[in-house]
């Protein structure tokens, strides 16, 4: 777990994303399962599909890439930083990235922001804990 954390640190410096953004997606979109695959073929921890961003995916050898936590993280990290700048908005930007930005409610977006609200709490007791 703690390979992921930091990954998600490392991914969220490189492209300018909050890291408790993409660990809060992990967590929804994967429970944290690097082999993780839906029945759409989305895959790995950010559960990227592989038919939209074969561009991206083309830079590090294709789809095996995606099983890759590592890999699955940065590429699931510039898809996020994507849209959320295509939609000038964090809330739009998750909704896109769920595959539900027609979805009037936002509830794909609440998950995540009430995950990332939820890791920021145990953030910070870590951090009392330490000092």
């Amino acid at each position: 777990m703690g390979g992921f954390v930091a990954a998600a640190f490392r991914a969220g410096t490189a492209h300018r994303v909050d890291p408790l953004l993409i660990l809060a997606v992990v967590a929804v979109e994967s429970r944290f399962n690097p082999v993780a695959e839906s029945s759409l073929g989305a895959r790995g921890l950010m559960q990227v599909l592989p038919r939209f961003h074969q561009d991206k995916l083309a830079e590090h050898g294709g789809d095996a890439a995606l099983l890759d936590p590592v890999l699955n993280i940065d590429i699931g990290t510039r898809i996020l930083r994507e849209y959320l700048r295509r939609t000038g908005a964090t809330e739009s930007g998750l909704q896109m990235y769920g595959g539900a930005f027609d979805e009037p409610s936002a509830q794909y977006a609440g998950k995540v922001l009430s995950e990332r609200a939820r890791l920021e709490q145990l953030l910070a007791r870590v951090r009392r804990s330490d000092a």
